[in-house]
């Protein structure tokens, strides 16, 4: 049987191990009867009352354990629960594709519950990914999230994932295109030598471009756009990363073009309005990825280039920093400052300013030495 008792640190003038009413930490010390083990932990509080209700949780959970689960079932559980959080389908595909992971490892390395999986396991399968950093600590996170909620179903003793350690990812610089670069991509959608199969597509394309790079928006956000949200040379969405209103303005020729634009449906400018919004997105990103390769760029492209150029011009034009970020739909400044922070136009003329002050008192004091 668990019971508590009081560590008592100076100032505290008691000794007796059993005194209630001081504000010394209280510990929780026994042997639980089910299995004999003997405990001594921390009961994390310095009140006796909350200390007794601890302990008697945890008599209650050693004498009533919770039964084993497979990993199949639980698995099932935790999609079932990310699908009542109402995520976006791209959301609970990724989680999908880690509930097949797992499910597939567990069957071929003989797993079958969840209790089994251990963080030897876990490193063993992180291993055999060839994926960048960045997408390993994505997917971690997700396993962490699944084993978490494990841990909280008492399915678990403790989540597996902390003990892999986290994966370092090095934060590479923001890269955008220069105006040249730009108008490359633009005088790509006008050769007509790429565009035989669909010529009318070239206009869309072109369209898309110039709605991502001045308009701020990414991909997904584009492609979804309601024609109903830009109202003069004025554009107002919500982000659907976070949620956040955006209100923009746009260019007279962006408008021009957005606004005679071809579509079997009226309500948007790109989407169809068929299937998921995702699989259309990846179409789309399809195609600009041919529009890079034709401009025949001495860089490596992808389509939130687009959105990160938007931002850097912004930023090198001398536009704050959070006026930019409110711009971006960013749910906060810290978001824009990790990505973009070298390209804050008044932090790079003062630290330019603070270097060539440094010489100037150094040529100072080296004119009063040879004085």
């Amino acid at each position: 049987m668990l019971s508590v008792y009081t560590r008592h640190y100076p100032p505290c003038a008691q000794s007796d191990p059993y005194y209630r009413r001081c504000h010394c930490p209280k510990w929780i010390m026994g042997t639980v009867e089910t299995t004999g083990a003997f405990v001594r932990i921390s009961a994390r509080t310095r009140g006796w009352e909350r200390a007794e209700k601890k302990a008697r949780l945890m008599d209650a959970n050693a004498a009533d354990p919770s039964p084993r689960m497979t990993v199949e079932a639980a698995l099932d559980a935790f999609i079932a629960r990310k699908q009542g959080q109402r995520l976006s389908h791209s959301w609970l595909y990724k989680f999908s594709l880690m509930q097949r992971e797992l499910v597939s490892f567990a069957h071929g390395r003989g797993l079958t519950y969840i209790d089994e999986f251990s963080d030897d396991e876990l490193g063993l399968l992180s291993r055999s990914w060839k994926v960048a950093p960045i997408t390993a600590q994505k997917r971690q996170e997700r396993w962490h999230s699944f084993f978490s909620y494990c841990v909280r179903k008492r399915w678990l003793k403790q989540n597996p994932v902390e003990e892999l350690g986290a994966i370092k990812v090095r934060q590479v610089p923001t890269d955008y295109f220069s105006q040249e670069e730009f108008q490359k991509l633009v005088n790509v959608t006008y050769d007509l030598s790429h565009w035989n199969t669909n010529p009318g597509h070239r206009v869309r394309v072109r369209a898309l471009l110039l709605l991502m790079r001045y308009g701020g928006l990414r991909l997904n956000d584009s492609v979804t756009l309601e024609r109903a949200r830009l109202t003069g040379n004025r554009l107002f969405l919500y982000q659907q990363k976070t949620g956040l209103p955006v209100y923009v303005p746009l260019p007279s020729h962006v408008v021009e073009l957005l606004r005679t634009l071809p579509n079997s449906n009226s309500r948007y400018f790109f989407w169809t309005g068929n299937g998921l919004h995702y699989r259309a997105s990846n179409c789309w990103h399809a195609s600009l990825q041919r529009l890079f390769k034709w401009a025949k760029l001495d860089k490596r492209a992808h389509p939130h280039m687009l959105r990160d150029t938007f931002a850097v011009e912004l930023l090198l034009a001398g536009v704050p920093i959070d006026q930019v970020s409110i711009l971006l739909g960013h749910a906060s400044v810290k978001t824009t400052e990790r990505h973009y922070a070298p390209f804050v136009k008044a932090r790079q003329e003062q630290l330019v300013s603070s270097v060539e002050k440094s010489w100037q008192l150094q040529g100072l004091r080296l004119v009063e030495k040879h004085a």
